[in-house]
């Protein structure tokens, strides 16, 4: 790759980091606000988005959105890494995008899903049979698994490999650390909210870190050549 390439994949890595970043911070906090009565049963997620289906139709948008900056992001960070730390780089590369991969499945299994059955009219009881076959069924569990803990190890791991690679400071795979535990440990809008906080902050961190690694161009020179003599 030479220093052009390298330069505009760089550029274009920063900006889908921080683009998507900000569009997932976005999409989780609109979710909590706009839906913060959890349900005890995913067919209970038909009544949820037929109480308020445009805004459920708008978070299913910005987070396929974010999916579709985050999963090319993430094999530019990856990319980036891997000039410095090419372990870390490919574990966590390839752990974080079958993470995201999984994740965009779900989205549009879950989410679109039951958003089209609230806009036919479906009520919860006709969807509990559908809802129940797909919860248990084992490919389904694990694929979810995959997307839980590929997206928590793979995003870790990189955020760490860049700080010991020097491309971020220490605050940043921190940041993203307490986002992520967070969110899968507590519950209510206000802290739900400060996930979204904290994973933007760490996205914009990872992605000032890719930016400033871009290879410099070098100055055309500016010496004349030297005349032969005649």
């Amino acid at each position: 790759m030479d220093d052009r390439t390298g330069r505009r994949m760089g550029r274009l890595t920063a900006g889908a980091l921080l683009t998507g970043g900000v569009l997932y911070g976005v999409a989780n906090a609109f979710y909590w606000v706009m839906f913060p009565d959890g349900v005890s049963e995913s067919a209970g997620n038909v009544t949820v988005a037929a109480g308020h289906l445009g805004a459920w139709r708008v978070e299913t948008v910005l987070f396929a959105l974010a999916h579709l900056l985050l999963l090319p992001a993430t094999l530019g960070l990856a990319t980036v890494l891997g000039r410095h730390k090419p372990v870390a780089a490919t574990i966590g590369g390839a752990t974080a995008l079958l993470g995201l991969y999984f994740s965009t499945v779900h989205l549009w299994q879950y989410n679109a899903f039951f958003g089209a059955l609230a806009g036919g009219g479906v009520d919860a009881d006709a969807a509990r049979p559908v809802t129940e076959a797909i919860d248990g069924d084992p490919f389904v569990m694990a694929s979810f698994a995959v997307w839980l803990l590929g997206w928590l190890v793979g995003l870790l791991v990189l955020a760490f490999g860049a700080w010991r690679a020097r491309l971020v400071a220490l605050w940043v795979p921190l940041v993203l650390t307490a986002g992520q535990v967070l969110d899968l440990a507590t519950e209510g809008v206000p802290l739900k909210v400060a996930v979204s906080v904290l994973m933007v902050a760490g996205f914009a961190g990872l992605a000032l870190g890719v930016e400033r690694s871009r290879p410099v161009a070098e100055p055309a020179s500016t010496t004349t050549p030297a005349t032969a003599p005649a």
